[in-house]
This record gives structure tokens, C-alpha cells and sequence, in this order.
């Protein structure tokens, strides 16, 4: 075969965040992330990144390596153009860490497509939708609310996603009226990552539209088991609600879509991988749901190819790639640049269009890891 992987390694990177990214199931203040890097057989090399958040669904960096070690052999002599294949063999070889699929699915796809010296995101679908991200206020006290509102709000950013269901129904909807005051021209989207009750998300919606504060959407209000929860707030017709945990594959998808349990799906390819998450977004554009494109506590590589896949496949309505402004400082040069909540991409790079900074003082030279290779281990 022509066009074939024969190298994979991993190394690992931690990033310091500016503040504690604190949702409702725990915060951190440093993300503990795995580059993978996969060479291809004509010395191309495309890189990927699994971006674990233990506070969001439990898994972390230790597993994601162990995943990468078990399925790397399993790839090698693969064309990175089969999709399907280094999905399923990937699952196979090492169930159960998505974040280490996308890794892998990821770093093919950029590696492919920097072969054939095109961005990715023509690649995908080429619709070239325009890309305006939101901005988190994570959760917190309420100074930090206002502050981070007006922080926001004179940054350029149009719309706020602020983390709720932490600490308690009485004190977030106080932070949703200082927020409120201090950004009164920003659209408001609230993501309690399934940390209330169901009848403790109606209060909150209630109220806050009775003090009239402006809600666009509720992520994720109730835990992924409880789907009677999510159907019923959908059936009030309130707000639009969202299903992030509850839709981490294409069955859930369809089962979100069967019982009416949202109208829009959050995906993220840490929480499902590269493929699954394409046929996520067939499935809910075809049944007339709205989408988000999100992600988990990422670094500008995995937020840039999150940017490239919405910008290809189009009819993402809502976009929350912000994380990469959380972190202090990063080791790549490349990717998609911020202007308010404007997010560009760079036409002239190939790829993903991130690469590794040669040179750069803040990071020591990264310990990468052979984990396969051909004619090797």
C-alpha cells in the first residue's frame, strides 16, 4: 500500500490553565493532555491530541495512554483515509477511552490531509460556515461572575455559556442577575453538566424568565440517566435544551431523536471520537435538530480541528470552542485565531494546520514515546 501508517508515538503535556475551569462535577486547574504523533509512509506526519477531563465523565490521561499503547500496533500498515477501519480497530483493540480515539482519528485525518496539502475543513465538507464562539464563565462567586460578564462582554464576545448546578439553585440564579446587569447585550447559555434535578432546572428557568433574563439554551440540565427529566423539560417549550453527557454516539443520537429528549446535541469528539461524531451530526440534521460544537478542557491543536470539522460540515448553530483562552501558554504555532467571539482559520496551512513550536522556552523538549511501528514493535 501506497499511502500507509507506519509510526505512531505519544508524549505527554501538561498546561496550565489562567483560572480553575470548575463545572458542576468538579474544576481544575491543569489540563493533562496526550500528543500523538503518526507518520505516514511517505515521511508525512499529522499529530492528534486526547484531551481527558476527569471532572466531566471520569476519564483521564493514564487511561488514555494505556488505550494509545494497546491500539497503536493494531494501525500500523492501515491507509489514514479508512476511517471506518482505524475507528473500529481502535474500539477493539482498546474500548472505552474516547479521548484516545479521537487522538488516533484525529492525528490520520491530519496526517492525510496535510498529504494532500489541503485544510482540513474542505476535506470534511467544505461548507465554509462562518465560526463565533461563545466565551464560559465557569462556576464561582459572584464577583467573578460580574467580573468575567464584563470581561467578556467588552472583549467582543456576543454570547456567555455559564456554568451552573454546583452551588445550588438560590446562588447560581443570583450569578445569572449579575451576569445579566454586567453584560446586558450578551445572549445567555447555561450548562449545568447534569447537575440538577429536573425540577430544580423548571425553577431555575421559570425564574430567571420571570426576572426576565435572557436564556438561549440549558445544557445538559439533568444527569445522562435521567431521560424523563430531559423529555420533560424539552416538552415545556421554555428554553431549548441541550444534550451534551446524554449523546456520546450516533445510537444515543438517535435515541435523543426518537424520544424528544432535546433540541440540540453538544458534540465533541474527546467524548465520542472523530467518525461518531460526523454521524451525530448526520443523524441530527437529518431529524431537524440544532447543533453545538464543543469540547472538553482542550488545547488549541483539538479546538482546531473541532473549528475545521464545524466550519466543513456546516449547520453547527452554536459554537463553543473557548478553551485555548484559558490556557497560559501554548507549545504550537498555527491554528484558529479569536477576535471577539470570531474564530478564523489559517487557509494557507494544510491539516489541522497546528504544529509544534520548535524552540519554545516554557516547554522542555516533550518525551515522546514510540508505541508502534512497521517493521518494529
Amino acid at each position: 500500500m501506497s499511502r500507509r501508517i507506519v509510526k505512531i508515538e505519544a508524549a505527554p503535556l501538561d498546561l496550565q490553565l489562567k483560572e480553575p475551569f470548575a463545572i458542576s462535577g468538579g474544576e481544575s486547574s491543569r489540563v493533562d493532555l496526550t500528543l500523538v504523533r503518526m507518520e505516514l509512509s511517505d515521511g508525512t506526519v499529522g499529530l492528534g491530541e486526547a484531551a481527558p477531563f476527569p471532572a466531566y465523565d471520569g476519564q483521564t490521561r493514564t487511561a488514555a495512554l494505556e488505550a494509545l499503547a494497546t491500539a497503536a500496533p493494531a494501525l500500523i500498515g492501515l491507509d489514514p483515509l479508512l476511517s471506518h477501519q482505524i475507528q473500529q480497530t481502535t474500539i477493539e483493540a482498546a474500548p472505552g477511552s474516547s479521548s484516545a480515539l479521537c487522538a488516533l482519528e484525529m492525528a490520520a485525518l491530519d496526517g492525510f490531509t496535510r498529504q494532500q496539502q489541503c485544510p482540513l475543513h474542505r476535506f470534511v465538507g467544505s461548507a465554509n460556515a462562518s465560526l463565533v464562539t461563545d466565551l464560559t464563565i465557569v462556576a464561582g462567586d459572584l464577583d467573578h461572575a460580574s467580573r468575567s460578564a464584563s470581561e467578556a462582554s467588552a472583549a467582543g464576545f456576543k454570547t456567555l455559556k455559564i456554568k451552573v448546578g454546583r452551588d445550588g439553585l438560590d446562588h447560581d440564579l443570583q450569578r445569572l442577575e449579575m451576569i445579566s446587569r454586567a453584560a446586558p447585550d450578551c445572549g445567555l447559555v447555561l450548562d449545568a453538566n447534569g447537575g440538577y434535578e429536573a425540577a430544580e432546572a423548571q425553577q431555575l428557568i421559570e425564574k430567571a424568565l420571570a426576572e426576565r433574563i435572557p436564556i438561549d439554551m440549558l445544557e445538559q440540565p439533568v444527569p445522562q440517566e435521567d431521560e424523563a427529566g430531559m423529555a420533560r423539560l424539552t416538552a415545556l417549550g421554555q428554553v431549548a435544551i441541550c444534550a451534551d453527557e446524554s449523546c456520546k454516539s450516533a445510537a444515543d443520537a438517535m435515541r435523543i431523536v426518537q424520544h424528544r429528549l432535546a433540541n440540540v446535541i453538544n458534540i465533541k469528539t474527546q467524548k465520542c471520537g472523530v467518525l461518531e461524531a460526523i454521524r451525530i451530526h448526520q443523524i441530527a440534521t437529518a431529524a431537524g435538530i440544532s447543533l453545538m460544537m464543543g469540547g472538553m478542557v482542550e488545547s488549541l491543536l483539538s479546538m482546531s480541528f473541532s473549528a475545521h470539522l464545524a466550519r466543513g460540515l456546516g449547520g453547527v448553530r452554536w459554537i463553543d470552542l473557548d478553551t485555548p483562552l484559558f490556557i497560559r501558554e501554548h507549545p504550537f504555532v498555527g491554528g484558529i485565531e479569536f477576535d471577539g467571539g470570531s474564530v478564523t482559520l489559517d487557509e494557507q496551512r494544510s491539516g489541522h494546520g497546528v504544529d509544534l513550536s520548535p524552540g519554545n522556552d516554557a516547554f522542555p523538549a516533550l518525551s515522546w514515546k514510540i508505541l508502534a511501528e512497521e517493521n518494529g514493535t
